[in-house]
């Protein structure tokens, strides 16, 4: 009996280590992506096309437009016997056609606006998709090379708001090396464009 007992603990014993768990390791996306030269680029970018267009033509016309209605409403509001009747219905009806004109000049401006800001987004969007796609790509490949079964993104929440890792002590962070294996491929992505600029005329 204790021959069986034995023999059965050296059947375990050999079990065990082929049923070992996975080696897991840690990695903070949010902190490689936001640390990218790329990625500050294509803030840059997008801030930059985004003043462009408050900057445009369309834009520059409304606020001309804007700053005569103005003048025009303080004339108005000047005392009545210091204009002239006919000239205080004139500048009642240059005002009225000027707002109708503002109005125009408004809703053209939005749905310019409306466009580009797409536009950008869209841009912005598929950037952050790809670099995404290339910090996957480096984590899998350092994940490989190490030896882990497994990695995790400690920087994520799950769609609870609860972050994804509660608890990693003495778990091994990988961060630094996938920032690493990103370099080599940094500059030359820098040096293309970020993003997709507003393609719509001024």
């Amino acid at each position: 009996m204790k021959v069986l007992t034995f023999a059965i603990s050296l059947v375990f014993c050999a079990v065990i280590p082929l049923a070992a768990a996975p080696r897991l390791a840690l990695v903070r996306v949010r902190d490689i992506y936001t640390a990218l030269p790329s990625t500050i680029a294509l803030q840059q970018q997008v801030k930059s096309d985004r003043e462009a267009i408050m900057k445009s033509e369309r834009a520059e016309e409304l606020r001309k437009i804007i700053a005569e209605l103005q003048l025009i409403q303080s004339q108005l509001g000047e005392k009545p016997d210091e204009i002239e009747q006919p000239d205080r219905q004139t500048l009642a009806r240059s005002y009225e056609l000027k707002r109708q004109e503002a109005q125009t000049l408004q809703q053209d401006f939005e749905a310019y606006k409306m466009e580009q800001e797409k536009s950008i987004n869209t841009g912005m969007v598929l950037t952050m998709r790809a670099t995404l796609d290339r910090i996957s790509a480096k984590t899998q490949a350092v994940a490989k090379e190490k030896g882990y079964d497994l990695v995790l993104d400690s920087s994520g929440n799950s769609n609870t708001g609860v972050p994804f890792v509660l608890q990693s002590e003495g778990a091994t962070d990988l961060t630094v090396d996938v920032q690493a294996a990103l370099q080599d491929g940094e500059s030359a992505i820098s040096a293309q464009r970020p993003a997709a600029k507003a393609t719509a005329p001024p």
